[in-house]
Formats: structure tokens, C-alpha cells, sequence
């Protein structure tokens, strides 16, 4: 939701899922329970007084917030004729474990792995 403007996101999200479920021939809530399930990082990388990176855990809702915040972000950087299609599009993707939200997700494990091994030997 931008700028307070609930009535459109309901809209937005609504016929994207219409968009799933015509383009998958599926349950669009299971897919997008899936997709975020896909997306959940599990793990955060914070910056301490220094700078030196904290791995943390996340909880379930945390995590889901992250995963919802990666995906929005993702589909507003795709290309397309409008947001609901560029949002179903990355959905799918999601769902089939790649696009540009699934990379954000390696992306950070792969910064907290190096930082595991680094805090490691420090």
C-alpha cells in the first residue's frame, strides 16, 4: 500500500491472483503461500556499532514481512505493461525458485554464510 491508498492495493492484489489462477489453472492463495514460504529468509544481517555484521534469527511473521517486502520490490522493478501483471510474473517465478526476489534471498545468504566464516577465524 502507497500513500494510504488501501482500496488499490486490495485491487492489485486481487487481480493478480485472477491472473494466477487464469495463467496456472490452480489455487492462487496455495501459490502465494508458497511463494512467500520460498522467500522467507530465515536469517538477518544487522550492523553493529562498528560495523561489523550480527547474524540474526527471524522469527515466522518477521520473516514473512521481509519475503512480502522483497517480492513487492521485485515486481515494481520488472518490466511490463502494469503492476499486476509484473507482480503475478514474479509470483510464478518465485514459485519456480527463481527471479529477481529468490536472487535478494541468496543474496543475503550468501553475505551471512562469508560472515559466518569470517566471524569464524576472527
Amino acid at each position: 500500500m502507497k500513500n494510504g491508498n488501501k482500496y488499490l492495493a486490495y485491487k492489485i492484489i486481487y487481480l493478480s491472483l485472477k491472473h494466477i489462477k487464469n495463467k496456472i489453472k490452480g489455487d492462487p492463495i496455495a501459490f502465494l503461500r508458497k511463494a512467500i514460504q520460498m522467500l522467507n529468509p530465515g536469517i538477518r544481517i544487522k550492523k553493529i556499532n562498528e560495523g561489523y555484521p550480527v547474524i540474526t534469527e527471524l522469527g515466522f511473521e518477521q520473516g514473512v514481512c521481509i519475503a512480502i517486502k522483497w517480492l513487492l520490490r521485485s515486481a515494481r522493478q520488472r518490466s511490463g505493461p502494469n503492476i499486476i501483471f509484473k507482480l503475478s510474473s514474479e509470483l510464478i517465478d518465485a514459485t519456480k525458485g527463481n527471479g529477481y526476489a529468490i536472487r535478494e534471498k541468496e543474496r543475503i545468504t550468501r553475505i551471512a554464510e562469508s560472515n559466518r566464516t569470517i566471524s569464524y577465524f576472527v
